[in-house]
């Protein structure tokens, strides 16, 4: 009996530790997908980057399509802006 009631209590502590690996993860990616929002309008190096990074760092969790937006956010903002200006850099 305290075999199978240690067993659960550690699959609740499994349990609540994926929980806040997920809720950290999901935070991640959308401060991603903002910084990809900003990089359309200010500094598209800093916040395109930004946003890549951790659109990287949220797809290698349990968050993968929140990741890949963030990532891609990140990279068409960079891209649009250095169209627009016709530089990264100014």
């Amino acid at each position: 009996m305290d075999e199978v009631k240690e067993t659960r209590e550690e699959t609740r502590e499994e349990t609540r530790e994926e929980e806040t690996r997920d809720t950290s993860a999901l935070w991640l990616g959308w401060i991603g997908i903002v910084a990809g929002i900003v990089a359309f309008f200010y500094a598209p190096l800093l916040f395109g980057g930004a946003a890549v990074i951790l659109g990287l760092i949220t797809v290698f969790s349990k968050a993968n399509t929140l990741g890949w937006w963030a990532i891609g956010l990140g990279v068409v903002g960079i891209i649009v802006q250095w169209f627009y200006r016709g530089s990264l850099f100014y």
